[in-house]
């Protein structure tokens, strides 16, 4: 069921994580969920956690498959983005996915899932940047870039811009190429 609510957060939002559409999702008789999670609460902290899990895992296993090798700062950027919110990236990302992040970093309940994802997240922005030339790079770089990645995505949508996605691809990639240092060919 915790996967089953998972799948659901991450593909539907926050407002389908409920008990009967969580039973549903996992094939499992209606009172089932209501029985392991009596709770709203209970449920939604059931699927953050499977979430992250699941979102720390696929971006780990997305960074370790690329290639090593010289990326423009545009296509590391593109790594990036699409690493962050792994297991998959949709144009309502916004709305499906950072909304729901947000959410859950305020929720007493959930919040230290969340600090306790972001570090790992960080490990795989180092690891899609080593990996597409950009080795060394310091600490608080990592940090700003990752932070660059969201708060790109909100600006986008709240100043309405066609594509979110590209918005934050490009405002990542601009500051990939002004402070973070290329390796030497």
């Amino acid at each position: 069921m915790r996967a089953a609510a998972a799948r659901l957060l991450i593909d539907k939002g926050p407002e389908a994580v409920t008990h009967r559409r969580v039973a549903v999702e996992a094939g499992v008789p209606i009172g089932s969920a209501s029985y392991y999670f009596p709770g709203r609460d209970g449920l939604f902290q059931a699927a953050v956690e499977a979430a992250e899990s699941l979102r720390v895992a696929t971006a780990r296993a997305y960074a370790e498959r690329l290639t090593r090798r010289s990326r423009s700062a545009r296509k590391t950027a593109s790594h990036l983005v699409e690493a962050l919110y792994a297991p998959h990236l949709e144009p309502d990302v916004v709305a499906t996915r950072l909304a729901p992040m947000l959410e859950a970093t305020r929720s007493r309940g959930t919040a230290p899932t969340m600090r306790a994802s972001w570090p790992q997240l960080l490990d795989v922005f180092r690891t899609v940047l080593d990996k597409s030339g950009y080795s060394g790079v310091a600490d608080e770089d990592v940090v700003l870039l990752r932070l660059t990645v969201d708060s790109g995505l909100l600006y986008a949508t709240t100043a309405g811009a066609e594509d979110v996605l590209a918005y934050a691809v490009d405002q990542v990639a601009r500051l990939l190429t002004r402070v973070v240092p290329r390796d030497e060919p």
